[in-house]
């Protein structure tokens, strides 16, 4: 039997750590204090752009947006699909270009649901007809039921019952327009006259989205969302925070966009292209919202996945643990603020004591602190590589100076320690937590620290995971951080002071 169903699950409760692949999601998200902001109101909807670290939880709130759109009334379209023509590079991505795939989306959405109400065509004009015939001919004039599916896949939102109606009507190969045409009675226009109908829309693409608003707004709904997600999970942005603002930038910048009657633009995106951002940024008129988990807010999640996943029966890992060892802390810690990595952890627990007994009904705590370390030296080899690894281990010590890593551990000059570890800084390994005077100096010195709690760990894999957290872990009173360093290593006469607010920690 699977360790998970010893343990009491239904389903591995770690299995999955992206957002769409999972079913019930619902059961288990836990809103940031911002979400019901995200969502506003749907009579006066309003753009909004959260920023996040992967693995933060970017694309499950996306999803409850999604979720959310029928009782709230309004029409959720995501678009989180970028595709490039042979030759296509990113400096060719226009307005148009971002505009033409959202209106496709969006007529592909109101046909779905027009299906549904047969009534709201009949009461349709001789020009209304004309308007829609126009959107269906010019821009699904290219798709087959093959494109029509793939597009499909993105409109999560859509209820099962419209697609089966697209995959019921139009064959693999058949055009979605003859079908739609005859379907709804529209005018068949010729071809010269498509193409002036398509050059005068696209000089006024917002006239586009209005006509579109007002025909989502005859079946019933209030407004429409674009929910922009996962434009650095294309095959030209990649890891490069700059080319991921480039594909984006023609639809941020426009403020009069974002700002049109009807319209919530809502983007979901790596805080890394924050820099490159803010140039262009206009939070008086775009609210921009930092998605940031602490570790209380890690548990809580974890607690709900634990209780969805054993209908009920598991609300902390600590139940799973030989010894009731309070663990549901440990995991979060060692999470460093990452709902991603805390699955992934948990996953790796869950593996580790496998490999000893499958069939145990508990965990072992030894299960932990190896995990602990090995996921730790995954985390960093993803996030730094193994040079910069192989450096941050030969510290041996969490706080350190620039007269430390010159002196005792690289034999280099001042200068060379210090473009060290400016380039540990911007990786995120490390961060300057203050100044000390180190003896016999009397001038204050810069203090450094290894934030990464996984690099932590790694560099004194050999210390055991309780001793470790004893000798390292201290929360800090005033502002709730997590401070991982062992205060011995300050220097006589200093006081321990928080990494993030600066206050004493004793």
């Amino acid at each position: 039997m699977a360790l998970y169903k010893t343990l009491g699950f239904n389903q591995h409760p770690f299995s999955k750590t992206n957002a769409d692949e999972e079913e019930s999601l619902h059961e288990y998200f836990v809103p940031p204090p911002y979400f019901d902001a995200i969502i506003g109101d749907a009579s006066s909807p309003s753009s909004g752009i959260v920023l996040a670290p992967r693995g933060a939880g970017k694309t499950a709130q996306r999803r409850m947006v999604e979720a959310d759109a029928i009782r709230s009334r309004y029409l959720a379209v995501t678009y989180d699909r970028f595709e490039f023509s042979g030759g296509e590079s990113l400096s060719d991505i226009s307005l148009q270009y971002h505009l033409r795939n959202i209106i496709i989306r969006i007529i592909v959405s109101f046909i779905s649901y027009l299906s549904d109400s047969p009534d709201v065509v009949r009461k349709l004009s001789k020009d209304e007809k004309r308007q829609l015939s126009v959107f269906v001919q010019t821009y699904l004039g290219h798709l087959t039921g093959d494109g029509i599916q793939e597009l499909l896949n993105e409109l999560k939102s859509l209820p099962d019952k419209f697609k089966e109606f697209w995959h019921k009507n139009v064959g693999f190969m058949e055009s979605v327009v003859n079908f739609l045409l005859k379907a709804y009675e529209l005018e068949a226009i010729d071809l010269p006259d498509v193409r002036q109908d398509e050059k005068r829309l696209t000089e006024t693409y917002k006239f586009q989205l209005e006509t579109l608003l007002k025909f989502v707004q005859k079946i019933g709904f209030k407004s429409i969302y674009v929910l922009v997600d996962r434009p650095d999970e294309t095959e030209k942005t990649g890891n490069d925070p700059e080319k991921t603002y480039t594909l984006i930038q023609p639809l941020i910048r426009d403020l009069e966009l974002l700002g049109l009657h009807g319209y919530g633009f809502k983007f979901f995106l790596w805080d890394q292209i924050e820099p490159f951002f803010r140039k262009d940024a206009r939070p008086d008129r775009v609210p921009q919202y930092q998605l940031q988990w602490n570790r209380n807010r890690l548990k809580e999640a974890l607690s709900k996945r634990l209780y969805a996943f054993s209908n009920g029966r598991i609300q902390s890992f600590s139940e799973l643990m030989k010894s009731g060892e309070k663990v549901d802390d440990t995991i979060c810690l060692l999470a460093n603020g990452s709902p991603r990595n805390m699955i992934r952890l948990c996953e790796k627990i869950f593996a580790i004591q496998g490999d000893k007994d499958q069939n145990s009904i508990k965990i072992d705590y030894s299960s932990l602190d190896l995990a602990s370390v090995q996921f730790g030296e995954t985390l960093l080899t993803e996030r730094h590589g193994d040079v910069f690894i192989k450096e941050i281990q030969r510290l041996g010590r969490e706080l350190f100076t620039t007269n430390y890593v010159a002196n005792d551990v690289l034999k280099i000059t001042s200068n060379g320690a210090r473009n060290k570890i400016n380039g540990w800084a911007n990786s995120g390994l490390v961060a300057q937590v203050g100044t000390v005077v180190v003896p016999p100096a009397k001038r204050p010195t810069h203090l450094y620290c290894v934030i990464d709690p996984s690099a932590v760990r790694v560099m004194h894999r050999s210390v055991p995971l309780d001793k470790f957290l004893a000798d390292r872990w201290l929360p800090c009173e005033y502002c709730g951080t997590d401070n991982l360093a062992n205060i011995e290593l300050y220097p006589e006469g200093n006081m321990a002071m928080c990494r993030k607010c600066g206050r004493e920690l004793l």
